[in-house]
């Protein structure tokens, strides 16, 4: 029976550390799980939403307010652009109820959000 020396796990236990880190830290740093979407332009849709109508983008943004609530449907928010390069102020959004959605004036989070004639639905959404 041959014994595995002692250097082999010295090495061996950081070395799969360190690749189990870069496996769940890279694909938060390359945009998350949106990051295959174009970015949303708030530009654009202030400009002409409606050749926007239906596709489907991510939005970086930090809640500003909650703008109405309506049990049973969702609410609306009042957002903010993290990127300003693809337009500045504020945007509302609608968000479908999902059950245990808690949002607060502040948080960051990643939408995938669809153009829907002039409402912004969110589809799904992260926290970072």
């Amino acid at each position: 029976m041959s014994k595995i020396p002692p250097i082999f796990y010295a090495l061996g236990i950081p070395v799969v550390v360190i690749v189990i880190l870069l496996a769940v830290v890279l694909p938060r740093l390359a945009g998350g799980q949106f990051s295959d979407l174009s970015a949303f332009s708030v530009d654009g849709y202030r400009k002409d939403w409606a050749t926007m109508q239906g596709n489907v983008y991510r939005l970086d943004c930090q809640i500003e307010q909650q703008l109405s609530f309506v049990e049973g449907k969702g609410r609306i928010l009042a957002v903010k652009p993290t990127d300003i390069t693809r337009g500045a102020g504020r945007i509302s959004v609608f968000i479908p109820l999902n059950g245990g959605n808690n949002f607060e004036v502040g948080q960051r989070y990643k939408f995938k959000v669809r153009v829907s004639r002039d409402l912004l639905v969110v589809e799904e959404l992260e926290k970072f």
